[in-house]
């Protein structure tokens, strides 16, 4: 059992390297243009151990973007200052090479169930929703947000409206994304919503960038 542990271990540790691999690739270059042998080189490893872990690039670049989001989207425990912190990843992100660009097709191709993306989207659907919720409690609890409004409705509101957004700007032309976001949570939430929040500055963002 123990020596099964540990080939469990040393597998999970490999997808590990070749998930940062591939993210760090796609960020420097974009998607389109990294390659296997490349994510095996940076990887320390072959191409058919990739092929092992991941049997086709998509896959592998799945496993990227799930990458990001571990790196980025708040954990369990620290999600206050989401919403506050929201308008400036929103205008970070937009901004950022290649990850929205991932992004974008691979939610595109993740409408189809039967994509492999489609998992993952979903996923990481209902963990962002459960950061946005949780702050959204709190600001109610602390009078900042009336107690009427359902925090899992407004959740997906708001989520919505940052995707949303964000590829319009991706289509262009570039518009103050941060200002139209902060615009449709203050429409959400109240004017208070977006008040002086001591830990907004703290820590990742929900979705950082989204992403």
């Amino acid at each position: 059992m123990a020596e099964k542990r540990g080939a469990y271990a040393k597998s999970s540790k490999r997808r590990q390297a070749l998930s940062e691999a591939t993210l760090r690739l796609v960020q420097e270059k974009g998607h389109r243009s990294v390659t296997v042998s490349e994510v095996a080189e940076l990887a320390g490893t072959s191409e058919p151990t990739v092929f092992y872990h991941f049997p086709t690039k998509e896959s592998l670049l799945i496993s990227a973007l799930k990458q990001f989001d571990d790196e980025n989207i708040r954990g369990e425990g620290a999600e206050a200052g989401a919403i506050a912190d929201m308008g400036h990843r929103a205008e970070v992100g937009v901004r950022r090479p290649h990850i929205p660009l991932l992004y974008a097709e691979m939610a595109g191709a993740g409408v189809d169930r039967e994509h492999p993306a489609n998992e993952y989207f979903q996923g990481r659907l209902a963990r962002s929703l459960k950061v946005i919720a949780t702050d959204i409690h709190r600001l109610q609890n602390e009078g900042a947000v009336p107690s009427g409004i359902d925090a899992e409705i407004a959740a997906r509101l708001l989520l919505a409206a940052w995707e949303g957004l964000q590829f319009q700007w991706q289509h262009g032309p570039e518009f103050d994304i941060r200002a139209h976001l902060e615009w449709h949570i203050r429409a959400v939430l109240g004017p208070k919503a977006l008040s002086t929040d001591p830990v907004a500055s703290e820590g990742p963002s929900p979705t950082k960038g989204n992403p």
